[in-house]
């Protein structure tokens, strides 16, 4: 079971991205920040969305979660309606992951004072 977050924490999620399935992953992945954010579970910056140049096909969305927004996001049936079907156009690779072909490690924001 997911951990709620106490603080708000950024997210960088990635996606190795079967490539013959690229097209349909990308519908589901325009719908994920917008879905979230209407929920009430990220704050309003809209989210950093990378595509590998090189190398096996990955894609990696950045975003914020809200205080307390990660617990609710695994139990909300729109959410859910997108988790799911990703996952059949990920693939496994030697990567850490915490799902089968996607990562998504949490992060602080670090203010270097510049």
């Amino acid at each position: 079971m997911t951990n709620n977050n106490p603080t708000r924490q950024t997210c960088v999620w990635t996606f190795q991205v079967r490539p013959d399935s690229e097209d349909q992953f990308v519908e589901l992945l325009k719908r994920h920040w917008p879905t979230l954010h209407d929920l009430g579970l990220v704050t309003d910056e809209p989210p950093m969305v990378l595509r590998s140049a090189e190398g096996p096909l990955t894609y990696v969305e950045i975003f914020t979660w809200e205080t307390g927004g990660m617990r609710p996001a695994h139990d909300h049936p729109d959410v859910i309606d997108i988790w799911e079907p990703m996952k059949k156009y990920v693939e496994e690779r030697t990567e850490t992951h915490n799902v089968p072909g996607m990562s998504f490690p949490l992060f602080h924001r670090v203010d270097l004072g510049g």
